[in-house]
């Protein structure tokens, strides 16, 4: 995450995060340059404009990435601003069997993959589905999920990323919570900007701070940051991408549409 005097950026993977993350530090690192004054107390430790907090990740031991969620603020940030990035569920599923960060650490033991993939690593997306659902297995396991509860991996991530006390959540997890409404006292305050439109939302949300014309130029210009590009309505796993997201990740997409984001596919 990306802590600053105003704000802190949530990075939420395959959103658009890489891209919010280089413009925002990219910013501040030509403030540093043209001041002599920043670029000296940064020399000496002092990082006053800005400061990068990298976590342990959830699932992979003894690594630490900047994806951090927001019960891991720091304490004294947590009243600032939240920014973060949001996507189509349907689009982001394809995106993360693209991007292929699984195979770099698949999220099952070795003995699994050997025994339900012995193409592994080079899949096709019905087996990544395969890999995904076996995964799901391993999360419920680790939150103690109640296995009778339908919750998707994109689902379980945001409740990480975005529910205040996460894990006392998704251990107590039921329908009804999110039927009746009942999280939404529990969702923190984000301030989402769409994967869609991230040069000009992130322009437009810097804009209420103290950044200038020729920064907030550099923003809308900036080129994409780690694309990983999708096929999206017209690709020919589309069908089993909607059935798919629509099965498993239907709390995903109703905490979406309460927020706003109406990416429900039929």
């Amino acid at each position: 995450m990306i802590i600053t005097k105003n704000f802190v950026i949530l990075n939420f993977p395959k959103t658009g995060s890489t891209f919010i993350r280089k413009v925002v530090k990219g910013i501040f690192y030509k403030r540093r340059k043209k001041n002599i004054w920043i670029n000296a107390l940064y020399k000496l430790g002092l990082k006053l404009d800005f400061k990068e907090l990298m976590t342990e990740h959830p699932t992979v031991t003894n690594y630490k990435d900047p994806h951090g969620c927001y019960d891991q603020i720091p304490d004294i940030d947590k009243n600032k601003i939240i920014l973060s990035g949001v996507r189509d569920p349907y689009e982001r599923l394809e995106s993360l069997y693209k991007f292929k960060w699984w195979a770099k650490y698949p999220p099952i033991a070795k003995n699994e993959i050997d025994t339900h993939f012995p193409n592994f690593p080079d899949l096709t997306f019905h087996q990544y589905l395969e890999l995904d659902a076996l995964e799901n297995e391993e999360l419920k396991n680790k939150y103690g999920i109640d296995n009778n509860i339908k919750i998707g991996n994109q689902s379980i991530q945001f409740i990480r990323f975005f529910f205040k006390n996460h894990k006392e959540i998704l251990a107590n997890l039921n329908a009804d919570y999110f039927i009746n409404g009942d999280y939404k006292g529990d969702l923190c305050a984000v301030n989402f900007i769409k994967n869609e439109n991230l040069n000009e939302e992130l322009a437009l949300f810097l804009l209420k701070y103290d950044f200038s014309e020729e920064e907030i130029n550099y923003v809308r210009e900036h080129e994409k940051v780690n694309v990983t590009k999708t096929d999206g309505d017209n690709g020919l796993l589309f069908h089993e991408v909607v059935c798919y997201v629509n099965e498993n990740e239907w709390i995903l997409l109703e905490v979406l549409s309460h927020l706003g984001f109406d990416y429900k596919r039929e």
